[in-house]
């Protein structure tokens, strides 16, 4: 089964709007405003997502599961494999659908309506919603089960989808949750009672539950008619940008339409934008080490204190749908010689779980494309290439700076909140509402002070998931990563100009090294080489689609040839890298991850002189390393920054690392070890070839301003 070409060019045009920039923030309603607002006491008709003749309740979807033939058969088997009584399993079939199965209660989800409306008023600017892409999703809705997929980045993503359904009258979904939420007193009840369908975070080795569930699911998308959300990246992601996609899930809720027994199904990304995300500050934390609180009523509670905040606008978009018919390239032949298999107790083969992996990459790609890009986003790159060049800035500065930003990203297609009429307002207005990260003193903005022995008296460093970071190190970090992860929606759309500045700055220096010069066409191909390089690298990192390389470069290229950052001759193939505003914020904005990357390559080869190590063994090291390179007097250490130390990014770089060779991992003890420095994948040679990248920045030493600051704002304290 190959992939059509018609629907690759169909899903590619979707990526785009023809719209003008301007033209595409007006489609966004605020639907808290005054006189916008959804009354919760109308009468609820929805539209449904999937048109049946006769319509079941939640009850009888659990009935509808627990008396079908395939769930009979299924027991049957592991009463014969596990000589249990059939009874036995049969109750135990009636607990787990119990445990798993959604509910509805309209009163419940009108109360949650009517304290969703009074909260949103008091902490949010506005929620908007993209009214004419809702449109455009509800035109194609009835006739296959549809699947709604938001980008995951706050538990308010929960709660907003079936808001938001409510709002424009389309049956509320059900909501995969995890069990974390089942066992809160209270909200797990109130919760299922909204749509939430539970499951276990891990249930690998229970084949009777992972059966059930996948039965259960099989049945909420085939046979019930309100349709499934869920977020294709399986956990909130605490730096911002978007994650590698779990595929599971996705996989189980296409499995009745690769079997025939519904002719497709609707697939729709959402995009879900903060202005400033409500767990903001428990996720800069969560990244240094500081373990995750556990779910609870009282923390639930303890949490509304937020109320007394500002969080800005929320902004909710929705991709053009997907369908999974015309994406896969399927003609009905296929899926009836599929269907007569046996229906839902089959299992995906491997070509079709490859092509539910390149789906899920599409999701991707689509939901990072419609997320809004605020005021804030921007100020922060325009901020941290300030500080990388140990330059302050006043308000008139990043008034152009930002206004400079909000060219380039409308360029490559991304939708900008910001004003242009109203910018310094707009950003006098984004850093009161972030006055915990940065603030204007003396005219110019500067890292809001926070204090050593504050953090001491608040932080456990025992705790501490990985090396005990001193009050100190970590008084410098907190204001840097928060900073970035407002950075960090931004490089969807800037990493890969940032490699093809990179590989310039490579090709430059070999041009004047060499002094030979090539061809057009030569120069062309060696960027190729380099920047396809660095998306291997990262391909963990920065989710972008891999099959649109040729044509993101062509783009990119004219950018950087358009802002003047390069300059490339047609007839000699000499290039040059401008040093300006351009290429210094791109190039900023990629430096923390290249520190990052290299800083732990560096560790690594340390660590392996001693033989094979645990995960936990390297994250302890590397931040014990990167935190004695922060504290070196005067800035000494060059290309490091304080996002070295963050847990989840080591994380993926160290599962970079592995899946592309340069580690070993053992599958029985989880230990590992270096590739042998004779194989293809040297980690020595990555290392140098890092460094290489460190060193062609146009700043020496990444972090040197931003340390300085932080440490004279506590000498201060």
């Amino acid at each position: 089964m190959e992939m059509s070409s018609v629907s690759r060019q169909e899903t590619e045009a979707a990526g785009g709007e023809s719209s003008s920039p301007g033209d595409y923030m007006q489609q966004f309603k605020n639907i808290i405003a005054p006189g916008n607002e959804a009354s919760m006491t109308r009468e609820f008709k929805p539209q449904v997502a999937y048109e049946f003749e006769r319509y079941s309740n939640p009850q009888q979807l659990k009935q509808f599961v627990l008396r079908s033939e395939k769930l009979r058969a299924l027991l049957e088997h592991y009463a014969r494999e596990t000589k249990q009584p059939l009874r036995q399993l049969e109750q135990q079939a009636r607990a787990i659908i119990d445990e798993i199965g959604l509910d509805r209660n309209m009163a419940i989800i009108r109360w949650c309506g009517i304290a969703i409306t009074a909260i949103g008023k008091r902490i949010c600017d506005g929620i908007y919603v993209n009214s004419a892409s809702m449109a455009n999703v509800r035109k194609d809705m009835g006739k296959c089960p549809v699947l709604y997929l938001p980008s995951h980045r706050s538990y308010m993503d929960f709660i907003l989808m079936s808001y938001i359904c409510y709002y424009y009258d389309i049956e509320i979904p059900g909501i995969a949750a995890g069990m974390d939420f089942h066992s809160m007193f209270g909200m797990g009840t109130m919760l299922r009672k909204t749509g939430a369908f539970f499951m276990r975070r891990s249930f690998s080795n229970d084949e009777l539950y992972w059966d059930i569930f996948r039965e259960y699911m099989y049945a909420l998308v085939a046979n019930y008619h309100i349709g499934v959300e869920f977020f294709i990246e399986g956990t909130r992601s605490r730096n911002f940008k978007a994650l590698v996609p779990k595929v599971g899930l996705l996989s189980m809720a296409l499995l009745p339409y690769f079997t025939g027994e519904v002719p497709d199904v609707m697939i729709v990304p959402v995009s879900v934008a903060y202005e400033r995300v409500l767990e903001e500050q428990l996720f800069v934390y969560e990244l240094l080490g500081v373990p995750k609180p556990k779910e609870s009523t009282k923390g639930f509670f303890k949490a509304l204190k937020i109320i007394d905040e500002r969080f800005g606008k929320m902004f909710l978009d929705f991709g053009a749908p997907i369908s999974a018919r015309e994406f896969f390239g399927h003609d009905s032949g296929d899926r009836i010689q599929r269907a007569g298999l046996g229906g839902s107790l089959q299992k995906l083969n491997r070509q079709e779980i490859e092509l539910v992996k390149q789906l899920a990459n599409e999701i991707i790609y689509q939901q990072q494309r419609r997320i809004v890009i605020s005021t804030f986003n921007m100020l922060s790159l325009c901020y941290a290439s300030k500080l990388y060049g140990q330059l302050s800035v006043n308000l008139d500065e990043l008034a152009r700076g930002v206004l400079h930003l909000k060219r380039i990203f409308e360029q490559l297609g991304a939708h900008v909140s910001t004003r242009s009429s109203n910018i310094k307002s707009d950003i006098i207005d984004a850093v009161e509402i972030h006055s915990n990260i940065l603030q204007f003193r003396v005219g110019r903005l500067q890292f809001t002070p926070l204090a050593a022995d504050q953090l001491a008296t608040k932080i456990d460093v025992k705790r501490l998931k990985a090396h005990a970071l001193t009050p100190e190190t970590m008084a410098v970090a907190v204001p840097m990563l928060a900073l970035q992860l407002y950075v960090n929606p931004c490089m969807f759309w800037l990493a890969r100009p940032a490699y093809l500045l990179l590989a310039a700055l490579k090709e430059q220096r070999r041009q004047h090294i060499e002094d030979v010069l090539g061809s057009y066409e030569s120069t062309l191909s060696a960027l190729h080489k380099h920047v396809s390089s660095m998306d291997a690298l990262f391909q963990h990192e920065f989710i972008v689609e891999s099959n649109r390389e040729a044509v993101e470069f062509e783009t990119h290229l004219q950018l950087l040839l358009d802002e003047r950052a390069l300059e490339l001759d047609r007839q000699t193939g000499r290039i040059c890298v401008q040093d300006n505003e351009c290429s210094r914020v791109i190039l900023a904005a990629l430096a923390p991850f290249l520190c990052l990357y290299y800083q732990l390559a560096v560790t690594v080869r340390q660590l392996a002189q001693n033989g094979e190590f645990s995960a936990k063994e390297l994250l302890v090291r590397v931040q014990q390393y990167v935190e004695q390179l922060l504290q070196q007097p005067g800035g000494a250490a060059a290309h490091v920054h304080p996002y070295c130390l963050a847990l989840d990014n080591l994380n993926i770089a160290i599962y970079a690392l592995v899946q592309s060779g340069y580690l070993h991992k053992a599958r029985d003890t989880g230990l590992m070890r270096v590739a042998s420095a004779t194989s293809d994948k040297c980690l020595r040679q990555l290392e140098l070839q890092l460094l290489e990248y460190c060193q062609l920045m146009p700043f020496a030493q990444y972090s040197t301003a931003a340390n300085e600051q932080a440490q004279s704002h506590i000498a201060k304290l």
